[in-house]
């Protein structure tokens, strides 16, 4: 019964997308279909960040890049050397790298998206590696279609007896979005298996664009195993494209039984970039990746620089991030973290320009081994950094964050090829 249903939905799906396209295409005046999506090109940008994380005894070195043009990062690759993997939080040496092709023509309307991270557990021989790949077709400026699949192997931790346990994940997915007026709907469909466990998932959504750049979403996806149901909420107004002197923001937040996250951000000053595409890609890949398993998956995320540069798209910015991941019946791994960023954007002496101050709180959870019960329990410490960057000569980028109460720091140099 689950499989006829999966099978209609993906047929209702695919023809609702191919009366579109042919009603799209015959209201449309013809653009140039290449740049049907993001706009006119612009000259990429080729970021390359060296970084080093040292703390509590912790060392952390990364080499970062990415390419980015005005259809947002194209290519990104990172090595990691004494990081925390992208779920269960322990130390490993990892190379995660990715790309965004258009394989047809250079077609904005025919995006495939590759990528995967390959890690290896420090003091272990055992290894982890992620795959995932997604294909997205628009027919319109009003539609798109996407196909995902994404695919893990590897170890999770344990207990006593035995630290590390085999676990394997793989998934699928078929989702689709269409606008109409002010309302656009969502829905998703998918199937995966966690280990052994095979389920299916269901999930519609809906956005509604509001007066003055308002937005407001709601999403629901089920799954065969409750434990996996998901509710997205957002609500938020996106900037114009000519700035009007408004703030903009956004707060999402995605929850389901272990587990939670919670991103807001406000936005204000001249050079104010939360426009709607931006909004809008956010709140879709929220919403869809709650099909894919890989809960933080840095790929999809495309957040892999050490220290990252979104303070550069506002002149004041302030940004709330919350994770709690159950990993263990008695232990859980996340985080919160409130920022706020000054960018002088106007502001140059000699061959220094554009200086950033941030302040931050931050509050970490994450398991420790307790001797006594021999199982992992919860370790919560509070903390504030501060942190200061500069451009130099227009190509180098020197940002520092410090950690006063922990005697650390991070440090990281990027340059940028334009």
């Amino acid at each position: 019964m689950k499989n006829q249903i999966t099978f209609s939905l993906i047929i209702l799906l695919l023809a609702q997308s191919s009366a579109i396209a042919q009603h799209g295409h015959s209201q449309e005046q013809k653009p140039d279909p290449r740049y049907s999506v993001f706009g006119p090109p612009i000259p990429a940008i080729w970021k390359f960040q060296l970084s080093h994380l040292q703390k509590d005894g912790e060392n952390v070195s990364a080499l970062n890049l990415y390419r980015k043009d005005q259809r947002d990062k194209t290519l990104f690759f990172t090595i990691l050397n004494n990081g925390l993997d992208n779920t269960n939080q322990y130390r490993v040496q990892q190379i995660s790298g990715g790309v965004i092709l258009y394989p047809f023509k250079d077609d904005d309307r025919y995006q495939l998206d590759v990528g995967g991270t390959l890690d290896k557990t420090i003091d272990t021989t055992l290894y982890n590696s992620t795959i995932f790949s997604r294909f997205t077709w628009r027919p319109s400026r009003a539609q798109w279609i996407r196909l995902g699949a994404e695919y893990f192997d590897g170890y999770e931790p344990g207990h006593s007896t035995q630290l590390f346990n085999e676990s394997s994940l793989n998934s699928f997915y078929l989702a689709t979005k269409y606008k109409t007026g002010f309302f656009s709907t969502f829905a998703v469909v998918g199937r995966g298996t966690i280990n052994t466990n095979l389920n299916d998932r269901f999930g519609v959504g809906g956005l509604i664009d509001g007066q003055f750049n308002t937005f407001l979403f709601g999403g629901y996806i089920k799954s065969t195993d409750e434990k996996e149901d998901v509710r997205t909420l957002a609500i938020g107004r996106w900037s114009s494209f000519r700035p009007d002197g408004l703030p903009s923001g956004v707060f999402i937040w995605k929850h389901r039984s272990d587990y939670d996250f919670q991103l807001g951000g406000i936005f204000f000053g001249g050079r104010n970039q939360f426009v709607a595409p931006a909004a809008i890609g956010m709140i879709t890949g929220m919403f869809v990746s709650s099909t894919t398993l890989r809960v933080n998956s840095q790929l999809r995320q495309r957040k892999l620089m050490t220290i990252t540069d979104d303070y550069t798209n506002s002149d004041f910015a302030a940004y709330y991030v919350h994770l709690n991941q159950k990993i263990d019946e008695n232990a859980h791994v996340g985080f919160t973290v409130v920022q706020f960023f000054m960018y002088f954007t106007d502001t140059k002496y000699s061959i220094f320009s554009e200086p950033v101050i941030g302040i931050h709180y931050n509050e970490e959870t994450k398991p420790e081994f307790d001797m006594a019960t021999f199982s992992l329990v919860d370790k919560t410490e509070n903390f504030w950094s501060y942190q200061l960057g500069v451009i130099i000569a227009d190509k180098f980028m020197l940002d520092a964050i410090h950690f006063p109460t922990r005697s650390g720091f991070t440090l990281a140099v990027s340059y940028l090829l334009k």
